[in-house]
């Protein structure tokens, strides 16, 4: 293929992404889960909704504020603005998330013929490790870590006798940046997997360096963080420096298997 005929391949995958991405966002904020009765079956439905505060982005937003913030803090908004553009900025990450496996396929269709042979196995063994690690990663977030962090920052405003107060847009941007952050931290393993499949580095590397590593996992703690107490720090650090021993421990043992299968073909 020549050099617009891949431009042209690519812009048709673009279109087709787009395409997904904006009917998503629209269904987002236009739809919202209703419970039905039908043939007596009872249950939530995503239905048309007449009413733009009744929308899935504004359902979303509720469940995670409840589940989030502790009773004693008063969600507040500054400007008449930020409740629509919070709403907008939920359907955009709702639809992000749901369209991202058409965003992958496409893109793995477009530079699959470029790989060699190697590098596409190796694509093919991480794609379901990837995921796996990226919806783990946003799980804790929103299961432990930010549940705690609120809770644990909150308690020392209310223990000093002051009302807490949280602006809408602030809570949500923290909440979506960090659940991504998180997600993305626990692709570590497959990234060092990666790595050392390739040959970029070798796997003693990573038991050489693992006090940059950790001293790196530290500061990547610190800098996702909002408080200064070490505490919610290492709350971060301590599953990623775990999932830094176990992408070295992947690595040692694939290079035992490949071990075992040399020596035994070496013998045959």
């Amino acid at each position: 293929m020549g050099f617009f005929a891949h431009i042209e391949e690519l812009r048709s995958r673009f279109k087709v992404v787009m395409y997904a991405f904006l009917v998503s966002f629209v269904f987002f904020l236009t739809f919202s889960f209703q419970r039905v009765s039908l043939f007596g079956f009872s249950g939530w439905l995503p239905l048309p909704s007449l009413n733009f505060q009744e929308g899935i982005a504004q359902q979303f937003f509720l469940a995670v504020s409840a589940w989030l913030l502790p009773t004693s803090v008063i969600p507040v908004v500054l400007t008449p603005w930020a409740p629509v553009l919070v709403q907008f900025k939920i359907a955009l990450f709702l639809a992000l998330v749901v369209t991202s496996p058409i965003s992958t396929y496409e893109f793995w269709r477009f530079v699959a013929p470029a790989l060699k042979p190697k590098e596409r196995r190796l694509i093919v063994r991480v794609s379901l490790p990837v995921v796996l690690l990226f919806l783990s990663g946003v799980a804790m977030a929103f299961l432990v870590i930010l549940p705690f962090t609120f809770s644990f920052l909150y308690s020392i405003a209310v223990a000093m006798g002051a009302q807490p107060f949280l602006e809408l847009e602030e809570f949500l941007d923290f909440v979506l940046l960090f659940s991504l952050a998180f997600g993305v931290a626990f692709e570590l393993p497959v990234v060092m997997y990666g790595l050392s499949v390739l040959g970029v580095v070798g796997p003693d590397f990573w038991r050489k360096h693992w006090r940059l590593a950790s001293i790196a996992i530290l500061l990547f703690g610190a800098a996702i963080t909002p408080d200064g107490s070490g505490v919610t720090m290492m709350i971060v650090a301590l599953p990623m420096l775990g999932l830094y021993v176990a992408g070295y421990a992947a690595i040692r043992i694939r290079l035992r298997s490949r071990g075992r299968a040399t020596g035994g073909a070496k013998s045959s």
